[in-house]
């Protein structure tokens, strides 16, 4: 299994469908902690449904688990936090949550994406999430940044 990350942010519905077509992502996990946010556009959770299954006939599936806290995330953005703050708290939660017997991967198929809003995966939990789950999961071989 690859895991693929993506953010919205930046990005237009054009190039970030093409991204996924190009990886050829079996299933999108949106990692957002609020998947409706009138922010997300062409993004927001019932038109992003819609959209991945009409143009590229896969699903989607919001994984809570994987979403930041909310606290921390606030945090953060106002710069009250710094990154290495947040990210070490993050990585924090996700250890708690033990993911290793409450995440079933099984049904993600070869190629899933990480979805969350930040541009690039520097500075975004999507691809700490990423790196948590190769070390986690023996079936992640590879992560791989799209659409950045």
């Amino acid at each position: 299994m690859e895991i693929c990350t993506i953010g919205t942010s930046g990005i237009t519905a054009e190039r970030f469908f093409r991204a996924l077509s190009d990886a050829q992502v079996s299933l999108l996990i949106d990692t957002r902690l609020h998947p409706n946010s009138q922010l997300a556009g062409y993004a927001k959770q019932d038109s992003l449904v819609y959209f991945l299954d009409k143009i590229l006939g896969i699903g989607y599936k919001h994984e809570s688990m994987l979403a930041p806290a909310e606290e921390k995330l606030k945090d953060y953005r106002a710069k009250n936090i710094s990154w290495d703050t947040y990210a070490e708290g993050y990585l924090a939660k996700l250890k708690q949550s033990n993911l290793k017997t409450k995440l079933d991967i099984s049904d993600w198929g070869s190629n899933p994406v990480l979805l969350c809003s930040e541009t690039t995966p520097e500075f975004c939990h999507r691809r700490l999430a990423a790196e948590y789950l190769k070390e986690l999961f023996p079936a992640v071989k590879s992560i791989n940044h799209l659409g950045n």
